[in-house]
């Protein structure tokens, strides 16, 4: 008896794992993750600067659904940005580019912008976090 009983709660576990596991990947599977990549004007460098800070830190602050606006510039070539952004779902990416301070980003950028690359892509370990 003992022995089915500790069987009976091997499977019920093993069956609430699978579910759990699938509940995780479906969360990971509705995720947005796209590298947004930018070359900006020279002349505009420095107010672009400001703008790209100034929206990464309003959205991860207002947004839930932000889950995070990590940009980068390079060493070699400052005009080249690179911004890695990712959203809890479509929803939530919706959300986010209509909100006041990305429509103020996206309309004071405009002129500022040689050249936009959207690369949408998938997470390879989608559970990685970025820490201090």
């Amino acid at each position: 008896m003992k022995k089915l009983m500790v069987l009976l709660c091997a499977c019920l576990m093993a069956a609430c794992g699978g579910d759990m596991k699938q509940n995780m990947q479906d969360k990971y599977d509705s995720r947005i993750v796209r590298l947004s990549k930018l070359e900006i004007h020279e002349q505009y460098l420095d107010e672009y600067l400001t703008f790209v800070g100034e929206v990464g830190r309003l959205s991860f602050e207002r947004e839930p659904g932000v889950i995070t606006l990590f940009s980068v510039q390079e060493k070699e070539n400052p005009c080249h940005i690179t911004i890695l952004e990712i959203y809890k779902d479509r929803e939530a990416y919706e959300h986010h580019i209509s909100t006041p301070h990305f429509q103020h980003y996206k309309q004071g950028t405009l002129h500022m912008v040689k050249d936009l690359q959207l690369i949408d892509g998938v997470a390879l370990v989608p559970e990685m976090k970025i820490k201090e």
